[in-house]
């Protein structure tokens, strides 16, 4: 029987969740794992980035005081913000053809780097770029369903 390992989701599964309801298959996904789920600093960023209305901030807002409360958010440390700066310049040294695309990837390196911080696997829709930045550093990555 296989071990069950710490998951952390990207932004782009909680909004799937919001936007699909309790009936959704990313709401059943992110209830499931529930109990092996960390909520990662900066995709709490994200998601109170993109709240559209007063009932979009309040939902944010509850999960993420949930998560608070069970002492399940990661935050990336000095070491993941460093990591973070020299992946990337490694990645555009390296592939100069992606290095207009660096900064929007600064959030899904830290987001990596703070799994790995806690040894978790990272969840998400957005293989692209997170395929990219794992092949310069390692951490666990996981297709959504």
């Amino acid at each position: 029987m296989p071990v069950a390992r710490w998951m952390v989701f990207d932004t782009n599964i909680y909004v799937a969740a919001l936007r699909e309801g309790l009936d959704g298959a990313s709401f059943d996904r992110l209830q499931q794992t529930a109990p092996r789920t960390f909520l990662v600093s900066v995709v709490s960023a994200e998601l109170r980035a993109g709240t559209l209305d007063e009932a979009g901030r309040r939902a944010v807002l509850d999960l993420v005081r949930r998560f608070e409360c069970l002492g399940r958010v990661v935050v990336p440390t000095a070491r993941s913000w460093n990591d973070a700066g020299d992946l990337l310049a490694k990645i555009a040294h390296r592939e100069p053809t992606v290095r207009a695309k660096l900064r929007g990837l600064w959030n899904d390196a830290l987001i990596a780097l703070s799994a790995r911080q806690i040894g978790a696997t990272v969840v998400t829709e957005n293989l692209r770029d997170f395929g990219l930045l794992r092949r310069y550093v390692r951490f666990e990555l996981e297709a959504a369903p």
